[in-house]
């Protein structure tokens, strides 16, 4: 049986900064002088855990440290990382040709219904 589906329209706003306020408080603790970024990309390589998650009616699981791609509209694919923050899933896009990850966004309102019909694991 399938766990229960976070609907990822109802995370609360005050969520999104919770990795910001970690790697402040780490910095303010002296535990890390890595930049936000680094310190984004090093949690990223930590082992992690996964959800279940609803958009619309769409229903679809996310791994941390998973590469996952959607197709858009014109049938491009969209290649991106995920991390999760407790439930809460991150995202950051890969530009396969120049070999450049983008900055790391958190994912509600990233994708359409129509974008996560086309969700596949890279690897």
């Amino acid at each position: 049986m399938r766990p229960q589906a976070l609907d990822v329209a109802r995370f609360d706003k005050e969520r999104f900064t919770g990795l910001f306020d970690q790697w402040r408080a780490q910095i303010r603790d002296g535990e890390t002088t890595a930049t936000y970024d680094t310190w984004l990309e090093l949690r990223y390589l930590e082992p992690g855990s996964s959800h279940t998650y609803k958009q619309g009616a769409v229903v679809f699981d996310l791994i941390h440290g998973v590469v996952y791609e959607v197709r858009t509209r014109d049938r491009l694919r969209r290649p991106f990382r995920v991390q999760l923050d407790h439930e809460l899933p991150y995202v950051s896009f890969r530009d396969t040709a120049n070999a450049f990850d983008f900055p790391w966004v958190a994912f509600p309102k990233v994708f359409t219904q129509a974008d996560l019909m086309s969700l596949r694991r890279v690897y």
